[in-house]
């Protein structure tokens, strides 16, 4: 099935908002509506929400937004999700490797940068996989950080 990305929508955002990650993942991933206010929240920083779809079927998220830190332009990979449903299936790792190739065919920006939970093994050992290092020293909220060198 193709995988794609699309515009998040007022026709599509609340079907963006009743996908939910496994119940065991939710510790890990803020709920959508909160995804959705956030990205409103950081509209001055060139936020974006991109659907992820598999052929015509809304399965995920993903939130970015733009920091400036020392002259450099920074990608915040802000969230991520994919529906408890179509996780298991390489749709994760298609969708970064996606995003991931938009990213850099926009070639404006120096790195990306995103955190995560400490204890979110399958997306540490995935954005490993894709090529981001992990820091050692950890963001303002406590949780871990790995950079995508562009």
């Amino acid at each position: 099935m193709e995988l794609k990305l699309k515009d998040l929508t007022p026709d599509n955002w609340r079907e963006i908002n009743a996908l939910k990650v496994k119940t065991e993942q939710q510790k890990y991933v803020a709920e959508n509506i909160a995804i959705l206010a956030r990205a409103f929240a950081y509209r001055l920083d060139n936020s974006k929400v991109h659907v992820v779809c598999a052929g015509d079927i809304s399965i995920g998220l993903i939130m970015q937004r733009n920091w400036l830190n020392e002259n450099k332009l920074i990608c915040i990979l802000d969230q991520f999700m994919i529906d408890g449903r179509y996780q298991g299936k390489g749709f994760g790792k298609k969708a970064m490797q996606l995003w991931l190739s938009m990213i850099k065919s926009e070639g404006k920006y120096d790195s990306i940068e995103l955190c995560f939970i400490e204890g979110d093994i399958a997306a540490e050992n995935m954005y490993k996989n894709l090529g981001f290092i992990r820091r050692p020293e950890l963001d303002d909220g406590d949780e871990l950080v790995m950079v995508y060198k562009l």
